[in-house]
C-alpha cells in the first residue's frame, strides 16, 4: 500500500485522494491495527471525504449546459434536480 497518507491534501488530486480513500477502508477493514492506528486512519478518511466532495462541488458548478435559444447557443450554469440529496 502506499503510504502517502502525510501529503496534504491540497497537493491531491481527485484520483490520488479516492485512491488513498480506498487504501485505508481496506486496511481498517483487514488489517490488526492499534485503536490509535486505527483513529488516525479514520480521521485521515473522513478528511479524505471531504476534499473529494469539495472537488466534486466544484467541479458541478463549472458544468455548463448548452442551450439553443432562437438559433443562438447560450451557457446556462448547471442546476441539480431539485430534491437530489447526492446520496447514491
Amino acid at each position: 500500500m502506499n503510504q502517502h497518507n502525510d501529503k496534504p491534501l491540497s497537493e491531491l488530486s481527485f484520483e490520488e485522494s479516492i485512491k488513498e480513500l480506498e487504501d485505508i477502508v481496506s486496511r481498517l477493514e483487514s488489517d490488526n491495527l492499534t485503536l490509535d492506528e486505527a483513529l488516525r486512519l479514520f480521521k485521515r478518511g473522513i478528511n479524505l471525504s471531504v476534499h473529494c466532495n469539495a472537488m466534486l462541488d466544484k467541479a458541478e458548478g463549472l458544468i455548463k449546459i448548452l442551450s439553443q435559444d432562437q438559433g443562438k447557443y447560450e451557457e446556462i450554469p448547471f442546476e441539480p434536480a431539485e430534491g437530489d440529496t447526492n446520496e447514491f
